[in-house]
């Protein structure tokens, strides 16, 4: 064996040396940095939808609170439940400002826990001509947000130019 031939040997020797270094460095290194590179994607991943699923959340409390808002104002523009006299005065002087009698009101309160309002149901009867009754259905329509006409009977006066209604409404107040 020559010199040449023997530094080819330890030529190749060395290489081989320094391919199984690298390979054993590599498989040192990149490996647990590869899986850490995945335990860190994962992580990301998570908390992106950690993020996602508290933006919509934030979103639908937004959303609650907007909701509750709203309520809160349709519920303040309904009477106290203080104004309930004022409020039959008031229909009464419709009805009187109208040239319509009214003979009897009933009215009966009861509580509506869902909604935190308190239905009065008022039983009233009205007396005059048809013409006068019609306008004063048309003004109690006009209160509709807070008063609702549940029920109308109507009966014709014999021998006289008027009629007789029966009314049930509902008026709803804080």
């Amino acid at each position: 064996m020559t010199t040449r031939d023997t530094r080819a040997i330890w030529g190749w020797g060395a290489l081989i040396v320094l391919l199984a270094a690298n390979a054993l460095v590599f498989g040192v290194l990149f490996f647990p940095a590869r899986q850490a590179r995945l335990d860190l994607e994962g992580r990301t991943r998570d908390l992106e939808q950690q993020a996602r699923s508290l933006q919509r959340e934030g979103r639908s409390s937004e959303t609650i609170l907007t909701a509750m808002r709203d309520v809160e104002e349709f519920s303040r523009g309904f009477p106290g439940r203080t104004d309930l006299v004022s409020l039959m005065a008031r229909l009464t002087k419709l009805a009187s400002s109208l040239a319509l009698h009214v003979p009897d009101t009933d009215y009966r309160p009861s509580a509506m826990k869902e909604t935190g309002l308190t239905k009065v149901t008022v039983q009233m009867g009205v007396d005059g001509p048809y013409e006068k009754l019609r306008r004063f259905l048309y003004e109690l329509e006009g209160l509709r947000r807070f008063l609702v006409i549940e029920r109308l009977s109507i009966k014709d006066l014999k021998g006289t130019a008027g009629v007789q209604a029966q009314l049930q409404l509902a008026l709803y107040l804080r």
